[in-house]
């Protein structure tokens, strides 16, 4: 028995957008929730008062990016249960094959994993935008980071609602492909 490869994200990711086309859903294909989130960043970083960057209020600039650091890894720590709970589901005997049989456990592998990078990037641009305010950066530098990291927390917290509902849809279809097996004997449920 030859072992099959998962396919890397990059090549997921273009699959699955290969099958939005072919759904006749180009629409979906718009990041409407990226452009958003990066409005929203620009915007609460353009209307931040001066003092937010001239280092006055140090105290204050890095309190508030740390609450929102902190605020991105309650979120990420959140969504790992919900993350346990899709990978239990997917991983689940006849109900993995049949995802698989129709090319859908990939799909669900790969949003799993971009709502994973998404929430990564957040902490990671709120660590950054943290550091850019203790080091001696330019003010539209540090406007542009701390943009980043408000954009990108807006972002990850969309993706991880996302990711609670895809949690509870997949339990809803396990429990409709589980519901007529429930009545057969197993031996008619492994045929």
């Amino acid at each position: 028995m030859t072992e099959i490869e998962r396919p890397r994200f990059l090549n997921s990711l273009l699959e699955s957008w290969q099958l939005t086309l072919a759904h006749g859903k180009a629409r979906d294909l718009i990041p409407y929730w990226i452009i958003s989130a990066l409005v929203v960043g620009a915007t609460i970083s353009l209307l931040l008062p001066d003092n937010f960057w001239d280092g006055s209020k140090l105290a204050v600039s890095v309190a508030v990016l740390s609450g929102l650091l902190t605020f991105n890894g309650i979120i990420l720590a959140l969504c790992w249960s919900a993350f346990g709970k899709i990978y239990e589901i997917i991983g689940a005997g006849a109900f993995a094959a049949h995802l698989r049989k129709h090319e859908l456990l990939n799909h669900y592998l790969l949003f799993v994993g971009y709502c994973h990078a998404a929430q990564i990037l957040a902490i990671s641009a709120t660590g950054l935008a943290i550091l850019t305010l203790w080091l001696p950066f330019k003010v539209w530098a540090m406007q542009a980071a701390v943009g980043a990291s408000i954009a990108s927390s807006f972002y990850a917290l969309r993706q991880g609602v996302a990711t609670s509902t895809a949690m509870q849809d997949l339990i809803w279809k396990k429990a409709t492909f589980d519901e007529p097996r429930a009545t057969m004997t197993p031996v008619e449920a492994k045929g």
